[in-house]
């Protein structure tokens, strides 16, 4: 999407602060989610742990964004407006001879890859505090310039080298302190292996993640769509996915869930006889939806600063709302954070791996160092509807 100098100063705050709101409602309706207790198929009280479930909720979300942009396409045509539809994009590249049905068929490739790297986080978050999960999403950066590289054939320059070494002093950083958090608690070692095991999993997520940015990026030279459409039809075939391979592979392969990986039957139980639950799976519908709608309809309207600054507030909202429940609410939930000594550690961590996003992006110019010749950044960063939604550029310029 390129920049819409026609989209009005007070509706782009609206779609930026909607875009904080939501980003912060995902990650911690993510979490609560998992933290409720409910009535299972046994009929007794289980804690609501669903991590394919959250990942069905996120790419039914997303599927939400198609029906929501032709709706509003449809709104368009009715009142006569000619113009283009708010998600919509500036222009397209010409020079395509695929079909529409084969351009569908190619998203395929990066759902999967969405669907895998959703489960690996909704998996993570449940072991680790939600600031800290949302800390290591950082680590996004650093795998999709190694793929880049491998897979675009891209050339990183020294200050995309310094920037992705700060990345991973940052993320070492934040991962080092939490582990020591527990320690210092007193926690056992088996809550320190579950910690360990949550942030690998929070990684390896990301891992994949950059995979998807990377197919994003290589198909969207052959599918010349929409964004709003690749993130709906994304979603539509992780869906799919979800219902014909995953669900009944969940089904088959055993595991702590009534015998299986995880039982879809005592999920809806699960879901059904708690209003809390469904409550927060509604509120978390309607924030991804929402998320990425605004994310799609802002992009070209914001720089690299202001992307790195609202990515960056997001994180220190979700900690803070922690701390908060901690501190004011009740000490003992389990979405609650506590501030320790090591949390220094963890802050000097998240502004080290910032500061390595914004050397790597050109958002910081480290003065000595050679840069290319400017350019329109915002076109080259923001193709891929996930990098977009991202905020932070993953990819270095192509040369």
């Amino acid at each position: 999407m390129g920049r819409n100098d026609k989209t009005p100063g007070w509706l782009v705050v609206c779609f930026v602060a909607g875009m904080l709101l939501t980003g912060t409602l995902n990650t911690l309706t993510t979490k609560i989610l998992f933290t409720l207790s409910t009535m299972g198929i046994n009929g007794e009280s289980e804690v609501f742990r669903k991590p394919w479930f959250g990942t069905w909720n996120m790419l039914f979300a997303m599927s939400l964004v198609l029906a929501t942009e032709k709706l509003i396409a449809c709104l368009c045509r009715r009142s006569g407006n000619k113009g283009r539809g708010l998600l919509e994009p500036e222009d397209t590249l010409g020079g395509h001879t695929k079909t529409y049905r084969q351009k569908i068929f190619l998203v395929a490739i990066p759902a999967a890859c969405d669907l895998l790297a959703t489960a690996f986080a909704c998996i993570g978050i449940m072991y680790i505090p939600a600031s800290v999960w949302q800390m290591l999403r950082g680590a996004t950066i650093i795998f999709a310039a190694i793929a880049s590289i491998i897979f675009l054939g891209r050339k990183l320059l020294c200050f995309n080298w310094l920037g992705l070494f700060l990345c991973v002093v940052g993320v070492t950083t934040v991962g080092l302190a939490n582990m020591s958090s527990a320690a210092d608690s007193g926690g056992s070692t088996k809550d320190s292996a579950s910690l360990a095991f949550g942030m690998t999993l929070t990684l390896l997520a990301q891992v994949v993640q950059a995979l998807q940015v990377i197919a994003e990026e290589f198909l969207m030279k052959d599918v010349d769509l929409p964004a709003a459409e690749i993130i709906g039809w994304e979603g539509i075939w992780g869906c799919l996915m979800m219902i014909f391979i995953v669900y009944p592979m969940l089904w088959i392969l055993p595991g702590d869930d009534h015998g299986h990986m995880e039982d879809v039957q005592d999920t809806l139980v699960a879901v059904s006889n708690s209003s809390q639950v469904i409550c927060v799976v509604a509120l978390y519908l309607v924030s991804c939806g929402t998320f990425n709608i605004t994310g799609i309809a802002v992009t070209g309207a914001l720089s690299g600063v202001h992307r790195m600054m609202l990515d960056a507030s997001r994180t220190m909202v979700i900690w803070s709302f922690g701390l908060f429940v901690h501190y004011r609410v009740d000490k003992h939930s389990p979405f609650g954070e506590v501030w320790t000594s090591n949390s220094y550690i963890q802050l000097v961590g998240f502004f080290v791996l910032v500061t390595g996003q914004a050397v790597y992006g050109e958002v910081l110019r480290v003065p000595g160092l050679w840069y290319p010749p400017s350019q329109d950044l915002e076109m080259d960063a923001m193709i891929s509807p996930s990098a977009a939604l991202h905020m932070a550029s993953p990819l270095p310029r192509e040369g």
